[in-house]
């Protein structure tokens, strides 16, 4: 006869086994039901009506782009200023897809690259609305239209600071104090994949307030940057939805392959 197979995938059965969290635990957990997973490669050929929406400004969403390694998705501006396309889960308009909380500790990783670094503006993280044409307007201030967002903002026309990633949060419309690693490690590179990831943690329930935690990694999955918790950046329980797209800052096509994206998050606030 076969053997024993797992009835319980839940934490709690896990905790009977780790006796706690070692260091083991977290990578078990996410195999769990109690963690929410959503996860893409682009391998298979995607419908992309049907899993990921995008809002365009004449931009074109390819959404698994034909005898691509490992497969990609592919966010093209086309050559005209200001255009743009964003990828998220489901259709443009009315937050559609399931909802994304800072309660419930979300996290989110994404494996990019852009065909060059002039003239563009890339963002990737989570934000309040999948109508906004953007969910920063001005990296350098920061400006955003988002009320609520934690994202990498990379923005060819911020002077100061374009030629490297930085991190952008607003909380109930007020704009945070931006994360600036300015180091070479989070200077992108063209053509070149990297690892995009922001975390979201609750760190005042009385005031619906969250931290969020920006962390990046080079193209072979190795880590080189992590800011600390910055904390009240974020509105806990404002809905959110994971957001990752390009903005033409000139006439010019510009091309973001997505190579993998996953998001996840606890089901309930409960912790056992």
């Amino acid at each position: 006869m076969a053997d024993d197979v797992i009835l319980y995938p839940i934490r709690k059965q896990l905790r009977k086994f780790f006796g706690g969290h070692d260091k083991l635990y977290p990578f078990m957990e996410l195999n769990t039901m109690d963690m929410v997973v959503l996860q893409d490669d682009f391998i298979e050929k995607l419908d992309v009506t049907y899993k990921w929406g995008s809002k365009a400004s004449g931009g074109v969403q390819t959404g698994t782009v034909a005898n691509t390694v490992n497969g990609i998705c592919r966010l093209s501006t086309g050559a005209v200023t200001d255009q743009y396309v964003y990828l998220f889960p489901n259709t443009d308009g009315g937050m559609e897809g399931g909802i994304i909380l800072g309660t419930l500790s979300p996290v989110m990783w994404v494996r990019l690259k852009v065909n060059t670094l002039t003239t563009v503006k890339i963002e990737c993280g989570f934000t309040d609305s999948d109508a906004d044409a953007g969910a920063v307007t001005t990296l350098a201030t920061p400006d955003c239209l988002a009320d609520d967002c934690a994202l990498w903002c990379f923005d060819t026309d911020d002077a100061s600071g374009g030629t490297y990633w930085q991190g952008v949060t607003n909380i109930g419309g007020t704009e945070g104090t931006k994360y600036e690693p300015a180091v070479a490690t989070v200077t992108p590179v063209i053509a070149t994949y990297e690892w995009l990831g922001v975390a979201i943690q609750e760190n005042d329930s009385t005031n619906s307030k969250a931290a969020v935690k920006f962390m990046h990694m080079n193209q072979y999955g190795v880590p080189d940057k992590e800011s600390a918790w910055l904390t009240s950046r974020i509105t806990s329980t404002d809905p959110l939805i994971p957001w990752v797209g390009v903005h033409a800052r000139a006439n010019s096509d510009r091309l973001l392959d997505i190579d993998y994206i996953k998001v996840w998050q606890r089901r309930t606030t409960r912790d056992d």
